[in-house]
């Protein structure tokens, strides 16, 4: 498979992860459907965090290989030290909307990496990508 592809599928992959973050992040605001009043929806960021970090060791790999640039490795790893801390710390309204903005962000970047991945290569054919 082209490593083209691969880069693709993976930051697919991490679109979904974060999406998925969202909702469990969600999960403790009463005016979703989705809402669970004693919070044992913060469970799922035990299955996400694992997740995320692998997709930042894959993309590390990749970033070596000058496929990602270093904005797009670093998404998944904030992801889930913000989500870790989250959990760990108390749980605070505020603390949830930071994490939501975060999370709301990542997923931007990371779509944004998603459709405009072309190779490395800007419209003139050079590389956009410095060493």
């Amino acid at each position: 498979m082209d490593k083209n592809k691969r880069v693709i599928i993976l930051n697919s992959i991490l679109v979904g992860t974060i999406v998925l973050n969202l909702f469990i992040f969600t999960s403790r605001m009463r005016f979703f459907p989705w809402f669970i009043e004693d919070a044992w929806g913060y469970l799922g960021l035990f299955l996400t965090a694992p997740i995320l970090i692998g997709i930042f060791f894959i993309l590390r790999h990749f970033h070596k290989q000058q496929l990602v640039t270093n904005i797009n490795k670093t998404i998944p790893l904030f992801v889930a030290i913000t989500s870790l801390i989250i959990v760990f710390g108390p749980t605070t309204d505020f603390l949830n909307i930071v994490a939501l903005l975060i999370n709301v962000a990542s997923v931007f970047l990371a779509t944004n990496f998603l459709f405009n991945q072309n190779g490395g290569k800007n419209n003139y054919g050079f590389s956009s990508l410095k060493n």
